[in-house]
């Protein structure tokens, strides 16, 4: 009963003193946090990353709302919040959606920004530090800062280029993409009225919610130098249901169709919003979509696609679109299915994979030459074709007939296409812009009618600026162009000559640029899966062994291995007997100076043949090398 009291009166005690905490407190970020049935190994993960915030903890405040789980989710939340003063933790009825909860939880927040943080997702670590400085800094009512996603190149490629403080200038893309997972102002939210749309199953809420965002007049700041946010695939997200049902996904695109016209008041922000929907939504299903669906389905789709186009699209979007949907639009105008049909089969394995000619380091830098093709399946070249100096793309013969002449014309599309270059964290999936060096796309003569489009660049990796000014983290970055040309987007890794390795030592970091598993060209920061030792493959005759007074004296040079600055890092040498398996280890240095790159050690050799390993960052290489001797000359 003591014992009971006493648990009871530590419990009141750590409420008060919360409490207390709280009354002082001034919250900067408030993190919004639905859950539902939410896997505890994800919310462990989420926490952690929230722990790991370089911003005080008196300064932010997690907030979860909880929308009536059937699992033991909430007694964990509210075991979380009894051991922190800055969670807080409610319980609704179930609604069905995380708009409610989210809704709910800004009622509850206190903090000058909000985060909608969803409940399997994470941040970095200097994410609420940073954003909040630079949104205070350009009085921002929403802070557009750089998402990243499980899969794929391009998420916000176009948005998350460079820092933009006042940002709505460009227009409402400024807040694409429209997740909810910026940080908005908390006192704009509230002062106008915006709240998430409630209701059990309500598809691109994010969208509406944006929406009415900038429709308010929202002072928008784009924050691309720094990821602070991931958003996890886990294939669990509820907007994946709505492609099962085709009557309600096209009844949700008409709803938010006509909510943009009836609430964007600008006719610019209009336009590209129509323009991104139609082409994204709409004309999205009529290429390859149309090649694996039953008929019955096609039509249902087709119809509602019409319908939407007719009364909700004006003509004057097809103006907008890019070649290949102003094609489809004019199909899908003039009831054409089955011209939409067979120039999806032309187009379906169109392509443009990107291959390195030269890779090589240079002061530090990695320097790439590459190029590529827009081909049909990487196997024969896509064509377009020369009519006098016009340029015209390519369709099925009795198709030429069907659409005008005007549309196949791509002569000023193909002035404007690009060719650029990307990395992405194979850990942190962050994908960054590299500038290029030299970059072109131009017409290749196939014959004397017909032509394709190839793309070249070259770019330097500089791995201590190469994140807008900062240096890549220790992890794997895999290298990628994207080719974008006529309406076609293709971002791609670039493939590099199988089995190619090569080393450098850049200011003491190690790097090894080498060809990966899928015949792909990736470049290892800090030993994380290449051994710098093992990729510099060292003959014995760059090994060397020297008598000294405190024993002998090894040397492993490292051939081909480039060196920037100066290097040192610590690990070790293990000497593994041939005859007994018996081990020899001592301490060693990776050396990168103006005498190259090298492995030094000083150990006591006993006599015997010696297998050479070394460790260095934790990674193990296996040299292939034998020591059998303690002579002073290279040893076989």
């Amino acid at each position: 009963m003591v014992s009971l009291n006493l648990n009871i009166l530590k419990r009141i005690k750590n409420k008060i003193v919360n409490l207390n905490d709280s009354k002082d407190r001034h919250i900067k970020i408030s993190v919004v946090v639905p859950t539902y049935n939410t896997d505890p190994d994800a919310l462990k993960r989420l926490v952690n990353s929230i722990d790991k915030q370089t911003m005080s903890k008196k300064e932010y405040e997690l907030v979860f709302i909880d929308d009536g789980s059937t699992t033991d989710i909430y007694s964990r939340l509210k075991k979380l919040a009894a051991s922190r003063s800055n969670v807080i933790v409610k319980q609704i009825p179930n609604s069905g959606w995380g708009s409610r909860p989210r809704n709910i939880g800004t009622k509850l927040a206190k903090g000058d920004y909000i985060l909608y943080l969803d409940h399997d997702d994470l941040v970095f670590p200097e994410a609420f530090e940073r954003v909040y400085q630079y949104g205070i800094e350009n009085n921002a009512d929403a802070v557009n800062a750089k998402e990243v996603r499980t899969n794929g190149w391009s998420w916000g490629w176009d948005q998350f280029k460079s820092n933009e403080s006042a940002a709505e200038k460009l227009g409402i893309q400024s807040l694409l993409p429209m997740t909810p997972h910026k940080f908005y102002r908390r006192q704009f939210l509230l002062d106008n009225g915006i709240e998430f749309n409630e209701g059990a199953r309500v598809l691109w809420e994010d969208v509406y919610f944006n929406t009415k965002v900038f429709s308010c007049g929202a002072s928008v700041a784009i924050l691309s130098d720094y990821p602070t946010y991931y958003w996890i695939a886990t294939g669990a997200n509820n907007s994946s249901s709505f492609g099962r049902d085709p009557h309600e996904k096209w009844d949700q695109i008409r709803k938010l169709i006509q909510f943009f016209i009836d609430t964007i008041p600008d006719q610019k922000d209009l336009t590209f919003m129509l323009t991104h929907w139609y082409q994204s939504r709409v004309l999205g299903i009529l290429g390859k979509w149309l090649l694996d669906k039953k008929e019955d389905r096609i039509a249902v789709e087709y119809n509602y696609a019409r319908s939407i186009a007719s009364e909700l699209i004006p003509k004057s979007i097809d103006e907008n679109l890019n070649p290949i949907n102003k094609v489809r639009a004019y199909y899908l105008r003039n009831d054409m299915i089955e011209e939409l049909k067979k120039l999806a089969q032309h187009e379906k394995n169109v392509t443009a994979r990107s291959y390195a000619s030269e890779i090589k380091w240079i002061d530090g830098k990695l320097f790439i030459e590459a190029s590529a093709d827009i081909t049909v399946d990487e196997k024969e070249p896509f064509l377009f074709h020369l009519k006098g100096d016009r340029i015209f793309r390519d369709i099925p013969a009795d198709l030429e007939s069907t659409v005008p002449s005007e549309l196949l014309d791509l002569t000023n599309e193909v002035n404007k296409a690009t060719y650029e270059a990307s990395i992405k964290g194979r850990d942190s999936r962050e994908t960054w812009n590299v500038p290029v060096d030299f970059s072109e796309v131009k017409t290749k003569q196939i014959n004397s009618t017909d032509i394709t489009l190839n793309g070249r660049l070259k770019v330097y990796i500089d791995i201590q600026k190469a994140k807008m000014g900062e240096p890549l983290d220790r992890q794997p970055w895999d290298v990628a162009a994207r080719f974008t040309a006529v309406g076609y987007t293709f971002h791609r890794g670039i493939v590099a000559e199988k089995g190619y390795g090569s080393t450098a030592l850049v200011n003491g970091v190690t790097v090894v640029a080498y060809c990966n598993k899928s015949n792909l060209l990736s470049i290892d920061i800090g030993s994380k899966v290449r051994s710098i030792v093992g990729t510099s493959k060292s003959g014995q005759s760059d090994l060397t062994l020297v008598n000294e007074n405190k024993g002998t004296a090894l040397v492993l040079y490292l051939p081909n291995t480039h060196v920037y600055g100066k290097t040192t890092i610590h690990g070790e040498v293990e000497l593994k007997s041939a005859d007994n398996g018996s081990i020899v280890k001592s301490k060693a240095i990776l050396i990168g100076d103006e005498k190259g790159a090298r492995v030094e050690a000083t150990l006591k050799v006993p006599l015997g043949k010696y297998r050479l390993s070394t460790t260095f960052e934790g990674r193990r290489s296996d040299t292939g090398l034998f020591i059998v001797d303690r002579e002073s000359t290279p040893i076989i």
